[in-house]
């Protein structure tokens, strides 16, 4: 490893530091508290995405990566993570019901909308994650696909897009 690389891998570590600084001041100061409304997406987005990555029996390290970047990229506080990471357990212990949570979704997200189309895309890439997608998981993915009220062709049509093992 070259001095620059060994440089830039503890630049980026402090980075990592310098995050988490932020978001724990976040938190202490009450910015990271989500509203009702932010709960309820948080809750039944990382509890279908635990649901849907134990229909296999096997949470892979993909899927449980894909999670914490999906987190990551939302830029969420930790107490934002907390209830991510509760609903995500939930929803791998069979502790949810999965229709039941989509009605709550879309309670509030009716169909068609960009925040059911966001639901749908960051299920199908944890699905997608690992390059492989169990006949479970498929199945799992359909009866989403219909409690959403989508299109039954939609979720072929967006599996086209990965280059996945069946």
């Amino acid at each position: 490893m070259t001095e620059a690389h060994a440089a830039a891998g503890k630049f980026e570590g402090f980075r990592g530091v310098i995050s988490d600084i932020g978001l724990l001041v976040g938190d202490l100061l009450g910015l990271g508290k989500p509203d009702a409304d932010e709960q309820m997406m948080i809750e039944v987005i990382f509890g279908l995405m635990g649901y849907l990555a134990k229909a296999d029996r096997l949470v892979t390290s993909h899927e449980s990566n894909f999670a914490n970047t999906v987190m990551d990229e939302s830029k969420m506080s930790m107490a934002k993570r907390e209830i991510a990471a509760l609903a995500f357990d939930r929803g791998m212990r069979r502790d949810i019901h999965p229709n039941a949570e989509i009605l709550r979704f879309t309670d509030s997200h009716p169909a068609n909308s960009k925040e059911v189309e966001r639901l749908y895309d960051c299920l199908l890439r944890l699905a997608a994650s690992d390059g492989r997608l169990d006949p479970r998981e498929y199945d799992t993915m359909v009866e989403i696909t219909q409690n959403l009220k989508l299109a039954p062709a939609t979720l072929d049509n967006k599996l086209a897009l990965f280059s996945i093992k069946r």
